[in-house]
Protein backbone atom coordinates (compact mmCIF):
# COMPACT_ATOMS: atom_id res chain seq x y z
CA UNK A 1 0.00 0.00 0.00
CA UNK A 2 0.80 3.67 -0.96
CA UNK A 3 0.92 5.99 1.53
CA UNK A 4 0.90 10.10 0.44
CA UNK A 5 2.85 12.22 2.79
CA UNK A 6 0.68 15.79 3.20
CA UNK A 7 2.00 18.60 5.60
CA UNK A 8 -0.82 21.36 6.28
CA UNK A 9 -2.40 22.96 3.11
CA UNK A 10 -2.46 26.30 4.85
CA UNK A 11 1.03 26.44 6.02
CA UNK A 12 4.30 25.25 5.49
CA UNK A 13 4.55 22.57 7.54
CA UNK A 14 6.62 19.86 6.33
CA UNK A 15 4.78 16.10 5.56
CA UNK A 16 4.58 14.23 8.85
CA UNK A 17 3.21 17.22 11.03
CA UNK A 18 0.69 16.15 12.95
CA UNK A 19 -2.50 17.27 11.77
CA UNK A 20 -6.09 17.10 11.68
CA UNK A 21 -8.90 17.96 8.69
CA UNK A 22 -10.81 21.10 7.56
CA UNK A 23 -13.47 20.46 5.68
CA UNK A 24 -15.73 23.08 3.61
CA UNK A 25 -17.97 22.80 0.98
CA UNK A 26 -17.30 22.89 -2.77
CA UNK A 27 -19.44 23.31 -5.69
CA UNK A 28 -21.23 19.96 -5.09
CA UNK A 29 -19.06 18.35 -2.38
CA UNK A 30 -17.49 18.26 0.57
CA UNK A 31 -14.05 18.97 0.02
CA UNK A 32 -11.56 18.25 3.20
CA UNK A 33 -7.61 19.28 3.59
CA UNK A 34 -5.14 18.94 5.98
CA UNK A 35 -4.54 21.22 8.84
CA UNK A 36 -2.13 21.25 11.30
CA UNK A 37 -2.54 22.45 15.01
CA UNK A 38 -0.56 25.61 14.51
CA UNK A 39 -3.07 26.84 12.28
CA UNK A 40 -5.92 25.30 13.82
CA UNK A 41 -5.81 27.60 16.52
CA UNK A 42 -4.96 30.92 15.16
CA UNK A 43 -8.55 32.17 15.23
CA UNK A 44 -8.45 36.20 15.57
CA UNK A 45 -11.48 38.22 17.62
CA UNK A 46 -14.49 39.48 15.71
CA UNK A 47 -14.09 42.80 14.05
CA UNK A 48 -15.74 45.69 16.18
CA UNK A 49 -18.86 45.81 13.47
CA UNK A 50 -21.39 43.00 13.13
CA UNK A 51 -21.81 43.17 9.30
CA UNK A 52 -17.95 42.67 9.46
CA UNK A 53 -15.88 39.84 9.46
CA UNK A 54 -12.21 38.94 9.59
CA UNK A 55 -9.75 35.96 8.53
CA UNK A 56 -8.66 34.25 10.92
CA UNK A 57 -5.24 33.43 9.19
CA UNK A 58 -4.32 37.14 8.49
CA UNK A 59 -7.03 39.42 10.45
CA UNK A 60 -8.39 41.03 6.75
CA UNK A 61 -11.63 42.80 7.53
CA UNK A 62 -14.38 41.89 4.75
CA UNK A 63 -18.09 43.17 4.60
CA UNK A 64 -19.47 40.13 3.18
CA UNK A 65 -18.87 36.69 5.36
CA UNK A 66 -19.21 34.98 1.72
CA UNK A 67 -15.75 36.62 0.78
CA UNK A 68 -14.05 34.26 3.13
CA UNK A 69 -13.90 30.57 3.20
CA UNK A 70 -15.31 28.74 5.97
CA UNK A 71 -13.73 25.46 7.23
CA UNK A 72 -14.78 23.12 10.51
CA UNK A 73 -11.58 22.33 11.76
CA UNK A 74 -11.30 18.87 13.80
CA UNK A 75 -7.82 18.09 15.11
CA UNK A 76 -8.01 15.64 17.98
CA UNK A 77 -10.05 17.58 20.72
CA UNK A 78 -9.85 20.81 19.15
CA UNK A 79 -12.89 21.15 16.83
CA UNK A 80 -14.59 24.55 15.45
CA UNK A 81 -14.89 27.09 12.52
CA UNK A 82 -12.25 28.78 10.90
CA UNK A 83 -12.81 31.22 8.06
CA UNK A 84 -9.89 32.53 5.72
CA UNK A 85 -9.62 34.76 2.96
CA UNK A 86 -8.37 33.54 -0.20
CA UNK A 87 -5.10 35.05 0.58
CA UNK A 88 -4.56 32.85 3.10
CA UNK A 89 -5.43 29.82 1.21
CA UNK A 90 -2.65 28.27 -0.56
CA UNK A 91 -3.28 27.62 -4.14
CA UNK A 92 -6.95 29.15 -3.91
CA UNK A 93 -8.05 26.13 -1.30
CA UNK A 94 -11.94 26.11 -1.87
CA UNK A 95 -12.15 30.00 -2.91
CA UNK A 96 -13.58 29.46 -6.39
CA UNK A 97 -16.72 29.78 -5.59
CA UNK A 98 -16.62 32.73 -2.84
CA UNK A 99 -17.47 36.54 -3.76
CA UNK A 100 -14.76 38.33 -4.89
CA UNK A 101 -12.26 39.69 -1.94
CA UNK A 102 -11.02 42.54 -3.17
CA UNK A 103 -14.62 44.35 -3.44
CA UNK A 104 -15.60 43.63 -0.03
CA UNK A 105 -12.82 44.45 1.58
CA UNK A 106 -13.08 46.91 4.75
CA UNK A 107 -9.31 47.06 6.29
CA UNK A 108 -6.00 45.98 4.90
CA UNK A 109 -4.00 43.71 7.41
CA UNK A 110 -1.53 46.38 9.33
CA UNK A 111 1.99 45.13 9.33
Amino acid sequence: MQQTLVGCAFCDAPPGTETGKAHTWGQDERVTHPICVDCAVQERPAPEKRDHHACDGCGLVVDALAALTRFRVEVGHLEGPLQFCERCSPGGLATYWTLDLEEHLVQEVSK
